[in-house]
């Protein structure tokens, strides 16, 4: 079956939609991207001598104290080049959750290590190692010492407190505790901190770190950071550097996706649907935003650009006949079949062959043709059949 192009003409007998979407707010702002390859080649070249730095870090940290390791991983993470040290972050972590010490660091690092163990999927089972808050907790009540904890300011040890709470498990009720305490306090002295500190308290109690996306977490961070009279210009440098090379990966990507779309022609084909790639590509760099994963990010993107489609082609423009039509043709997978459907569904159609055919080309040269008949299985299209009838129902 080879369905490359889409060349029905639009209906003429358009009906109006239920629903009419504004235009997309980025206009042909990245079709008309152009990377400059000399410089992304500079800057290739200036991130490898600077990772051969910060491995040189990490070695070293394996002689530190575990406080130092935790905050040089962390720093790593939040700064966005964490991926480029995977196997020694996972390694020290690996270290430090083996070991038998039981040294009580204060409030910050007990915190940080808490979440960090957590984010990596270590196995950290509440009731024994929630023991090391002990030293932060009142011996008649077992609830956080507020006087403890206030008497010399620590925002950074709370704020480290509120950021490990949020990667709680059901039940673990000392860590509800410690959320609603830390908002607390941290909004009575918010206003009192210096910057950087400060900012990053505003951020997390706006939204947790656990929370967010990791690019833009990462972009506020290198602000956040620059401002911190402790920073290590070395790991600053290769932030930046770093952000901008892998952002104008993204660029390309878009690039490429916006002119496929653009090809496509479907915003004057199928005017009823939503033209938000833009936002499609967005939730791909959400997931994972790492040059090693460009080709899941454009897939990613076409297949959620092709369910948009058929999302508001039932919810926003089909009749209940011609959708019980359609979704009987498209059940059978059979291509002998469209001239049975109406003009604008034949454009849907052959849409969603040909994202499918691109799929499955590039199962092949990957060798995973065997995730093809997944990849149609994820597409109900009884689900959206349903969906109408039950809404003509109430």
């Amino acid at each position: 079956m080879v369905v490359s192009t889409i060349n029905v003409d639009a209906p003429k007998d358009v009906r109006p939609p239920t629903a009419s979407f504004t235009p997309s707010m980025w206009g042909d702002t990245f079709t008309s991207f152009s990377l400059d390859h000399q410089v992304k080649k500079k800057n290739s070249e200036a991130i490898e001598a600077l990772k051969e730095e910060v491995m040189s870090m990490l070695r070293m940290a394996k002689r530190q104290t575990r406080g130092e390791q935790l905050v040089l991983i962390d720093t790593l993470e939040r700064l966005g080049v964490g991926y480029h040290f995977n196997q020694g972050i996972e390694e020290q972590l690996e270290q430090i959750f083996n070991s038998n010490e039981n040294e009580v660091e204060d409030l910050f690092i007990t915190s940080l290590q808490f979440r960090l163990l957590r984010q990596h999927r270590h196995y950290i089972c509440c009731a024994p190692f929630l023991g090391v808050f002990d030293k932060f907790k009142g011996s008649e009540d077992n609830k956080f010492n507020e006087t403890f904890l206030l008497l010399d300011g620590d925002a950074k040890g709370l704020l480290s407190l509120y950021e490990a709470a949020h990667l709680r498990t059901r039940g673990e009720e000392i860590l509800e505790e410690a959320v609603a305490f830390t908002i607390h306090h941290l909004k009575r002295m918010v206003q009192q901190l210096d910057s950087p500190l400060q900012d990053q308290v505003k951020r997390a109690l706006e939204q947790p770190l656990h929370w967010g996306v990791p690019r833009i977490e990462t972009r506020c961070y290198i602000s956040s950071y620059e401002k911190d009279d402790t920073k290590n210009e070395i790991l600053l440098k290769l932030a930046k550097l770093d952000f901008n090379y892998v952002q104008n990966m993204h660029k390309s990507e878009l690039h490429e996706i916006s002119r496929w779309w653009n090809e496509l022609d479907l915003k004057s084909k199928l005017p009823h649907t939503r033209d938000r790639v833009v936002e499609a590509y967005l939730w791909a760099v959400a997931f994972h935003f790492e040059p090693q994963y460009s080709k899941a990010r454009v897939a990613f993107t076409k297949a959620l650009m092709m369910l948009t489609v058929i999302d508001d082609t039932y919810d926003n423009y089909a009749p209940l006949e011609e959708a019980e039509l359609f979704t009987e043709i498209m059940e059978r997978w059979n291509i002998d079949e469209i001239d049975r459907l109406p003009n604008y569904m034949k454009i849907v159609y052959r849409f969603i062959l040909s994202v499918y055919e691109n799929y499955e080309r590039e199962a092949a040269e990957q060798g995973k043709l065997f995730a093809v008949p997944y990849a149609k299985e994820t597409v109900s299209y009884k689900e959206h059949l349903d969906n109408i009838n039950s809404n003509i129902i109430n």
